[in-house]
């Protein structure tokens, strides 16, 4: 008995021991995970702690890894590193290794989530994403862009310093010293590539050019009448702000624009055919600069908040770069060299996405049903298969194989199926798997000394296409549509092609310096919020996915200047936070003219107080609420009356509603039912979880894991994807940036989240209250020197011997 007992004893020790040690189904191991002196327990940082690179991680240098003296790295209270070196090889290797000692799992969960990569990490329920990144050809087009990159000695030399940098701190971590999410999740560091960091900038492409509506518009061409068709789906809108002023005058184009192709050119889906991808309203970006001819101070402003989704650790790490010939302060990506958006002793600039369509898609007609060849101008072409293993944990790995055509990789097929199982063989054509070299851009544009250096830079920016703000101490402003576009054919790409004619191949590249662009307009100012960038004058055919809103509530505030009113840093703050509702402005007049009978007590109420609203998206405007409701219930149900089958996601936009809603009597009746199912929603609400604007779309920034415990849930902030404060549920401002050009810059900052990407840490979320509040941090922009500046600096590391 005594034998058995033992037996039993020792079986559950081993059992314990096991469970402890190794991962259970989606469970860390929880002997590991807990231990008090290497588990979750250390990543606690104490809120008082003094931060000293030179106490924790000196130990990580030697002598034939770095040059000593040579580097130096200061820290002010926000945790915003301030790096000065005497050469390039050390500033990116130094910045390589500050990414990654506050960033390292995302910087390697982001490279992972390009790569199609996740299901190594997270099982199975990753799949599906991540055999669409592999059939988007993400390490395809990344592989391209790295070759580019590495035959630039500039570029291949960032590169190379900034992987060095980050593996040396990897190299010397121990499993302690692992941020917590590799202990929750139970995995460890990989060391870090250039090919990731040319994961990283296509992930930044996919996420700002993925979006199409090839698919849907080549259904809705087919179900529609012509007149209907132009009218409920224009290519773009008719009382636009374009990017580039109106009246602006383009030079003569170099190429004639191509004639649309004779023959079978167009791809036909049936009904059955049909779902649309969601679109995303209001995810983009706003930026303007105003000449100093209307600044109190006589010298341009440049302001940018570019609107991505809201996650923590945060997308953007702030840092000040100096070296001989650069000294440069911003935002980078965490993962790649140099600063994205920023400013100089010189100039500044700011991105807002193009929103022109550089993705199209192609129907394959496969030789005889078979997975081997198709046809392509009356020949049989084989396909070029790319065999992508994708490893899962705990399980086989699963194998796909993507054909590969003269357009491109087959992203949906039979093994692969598009939206609502659309089977028909489909090839995507995207700028993005081109080989290119951004990173150049950042190089030379971080350097640029005068418009001429900017202008020279961002050639080499070519996907994703941006608007590219531009101010300097000279007094210039300007702004280029900045990309690699096609010389394309009315309409060419923006259904669905035939796949099997060279008719409808992409054409010859627009030559860069034609990108349409201004320099100095009469205006004063110029300003993009992903509006149409240019009018009908502009000699190239392009189409794109462009909103209106928030570019006319911008230009609206910004033709206010006059002699009387002088723009200051404090008015662009103002604009930054505005949550006015040009959509509201413009529809809800018309809908409350539509309201007819006996109301309920609850109806007349809310109808009152909507009757005397200011328009604006404000935190707790409950008034607000009412409308938003109240318009997604009332577009929903007008298009659903008026175009019967036309499913939710690709509904015409809402600039095109509200035309309609000002000239349509028969929405009447859509008015009024929709109008009452708002005010059902919002005393529900108003018994739940409230019925204040921020109660009611819950603005909440996520850790990526989406563990609540790590995120910041419910946010006291208004505003919406349709107004300049663009905070939607998950997307926002993720960084707003304002600099005046003075002699001494005047820089101003925020951005939703903290330096560090710990957790436990205080500088993890310090900033998102002041985001929240609208306030902003006073940029501390160092002099090229070696020398500390000591009333300004909070923390300093010097590497000695």
């Amino acid at each position: 008995m005594r034998a058995i007992r033992a037996i039993v004893v020792c079986l559950l020790t081993f059992s314990i021991i096991y469970f402890l040690d190794n991962s259970i189904g989606s469970l860390p191991p929880l002997g590991k995970l807990l231990d008090p002196m290497n588990g979750c327990w250390v990543n606690a940082e104490p809120v008082n702690k003094n931060f000293s690179f030179k106490d924790e991680i000196t130990s990580h240098f030697d002598e034939d890894s770095i040059t000593f003296n040579t580097i130096k790295v200061w820290y002010d209270d926000r945790m915003v590193p301030h790096v000065h070196t005497t050469n390039d090889h050390d500033l990116y290797f130094i910045q390589g290794f500050i990414h990654v000692y506050f960033r390292l799992w995302q910087m390697d969960m982001q490279t992972r989530a390009a790569a199609g990569r996740v299901s190594e990490v997270v099982g199975d329920k990753a799949l599906v994403f991540d055999r669409t990144q592999r059939r988007k050809g993400m390490v395809f087009a990344a592989e391209n862009s790295l070759r580019v990159m590495e035959a630039d000695p500039r570029t291949k030399k960032m590169l190379d310093a900034y992987t060095s940098g980050v593996n040396h701190y990897i190299a010397y971590l121990r499993y302690r010293d692992y941020p917590l999410e590799y202990k929750l999740m139970g995995f460890k560091p990989e060391p870090w590539t250039n090919l990731k960091t040319a994961l990283l900038m296509k992930y930044m492409a996919d996420d700002l050019t993925g979006y199409t509506e090839d698919i849907a518009l080549t259904y809705l061409r087919d179900m529609l009448t012509p007149e209907e068709f132009i009218t409920f789906f224009p290519p773009s809108d008719p009382n636009s702000n374009p990017v580039i002023p109106k009246g602006t005058v383009f030079e003569p184009a170099l190429q004639q624009m191509p004639t649309v192709p004779n023959g079978d050119i167009w791809a036909h889906f049936k009904p059955t055919d049909f779902e649309a991808e969601k679109k995303e309203d209001g995810k983009g970006s706003n930026n303007w600069a105003v000449s100093g001819n209307h600044t109190q101070s006589g010298a341009p402003i440049l302001c940018n908040d570019p609107h991505l989704g809201l996650n923590l650790p945060s997308l953007w790490f702030e840092i000040q770069l100096s070296a001989p010939g650069i000294n440069v302060y911003g935002v980078s990506l965490l993962g790649a060299p140099g600063v994205v958006i920023g400013f100089n002793e010189n100039i500044s600039w700011g991105l807002t996405n193009n929103y022109r369509d550089v993705k199209d898609f192609y129907a394959i007609k496969t030789v005889n049903g078979k997975n081997n060849s198709y046809w392509f101008d009356g020949k049989e072409i084989d396909f070029t298969k790319r065999i992508e293993e994708i490893r899962i944990k705990s399980k086989p790995p699963f194998i796909d194989t993507v054909n590969y055509t003269i357009h491109g990789p087959v992203m949906y097929d039979a093994h692969f199926k598009g939206p609502k199982g659309l089977s028909t063989p489909l090839a995507m054509c995207w700028m993005a798997h081109r080989g290119t070299n951004e990173l150049l851009s950042l190089y030379l544009v971080n350097r640029a000394k005068n418009y001429i250096d900017f202008t020279d830079g961002i050639q080499y920016f070519e996907c994703p296409a941006q608007n590219m703000i531009y101010a300097d101490k000279e007094g210039n402003i300007a702004i280029w549509g900045q990309g690699q576009f096609i010389n394309k054919w009315k309409d060419q790409g923006r259904f669905v092609m035939n796949g099997a004619t060279s008719a409808t191949l992409w054409g010859k590249d627009i030559r860069m310096d034609e990108n349409p662009h201004c320099l100095n307009p009469m205006q004063g100012y110029i300003a993009s919020a992903n509006q149409c960038v240019t009018d009908s004058t502009y000699p190239y055919w392009y189409n794109g996915y462009f909103k209106e809103y928030r570019s006319w509530r911008i230009n609206n505030v910004l033709r206010g200047a006059d002699s009387s009113h002088l723009f200051t840093v404090q008015d662009m703050f103002a604009l930054q936070n505005d949550e006015y509702s040009v959509l509201a402005q413009n529809s809800l007049p018309y809908m409350l003219n539509g309201l007819k009978g006996q109301m309920t007590e609850d109806e007349k109420k809310y109808a009152d107080l909507l009757k005397s609203w200011d328009y604006k998206l404000s935190a707790e405007s409950i008034a607000a609420s009412v409308y938003q409701i109240w318009w997604e219930l009332f577009y929903r149900d007008y298009w659903n009356q008026k175009l019967h089958n036309v499913p939710d996601n690709i509904k015409p936009t809402y600039e095109v509603t509200t035309r309609q809603l000002q000239n349509d009597t028969l929405s009447n009746d859509v008015k009024i039912k929709s109008f009452k199912e708002a005010v059902d929603s919002i005393v529900k609400l108003d018994k739940t979880v409230g019925s204040q604007w921020y109660q009611v779309k819950n603005t909440s920034i996520k850790h990526l894991t989406k563990l609540p415990a790590f995120s910041y849930p419910g946010l006291k902030i208004g505003g919406w994807g349709t107004v300049v404060n663009a905070v939607k549920s998950d997307h926002g401002p993720s960084w707003r940036m304002v600099v005046q050009m003075t002699k001494d810059i005047e820089a101003y900052g925020v951005y939703p989240g903290g330096q560090s990407g710990n957790p436990g840490s205080k500088y993890y979320g310090n900033s998102i209250q002041n985001w929240v509040e609208g306030k902003y941090y006073r940029l501390l922009f160092l002099p090229n020197s070696d020398k500390q500046n000591s009333d300004k600096i909070k923390y300093t590391w010097i590497l000695n011997p």
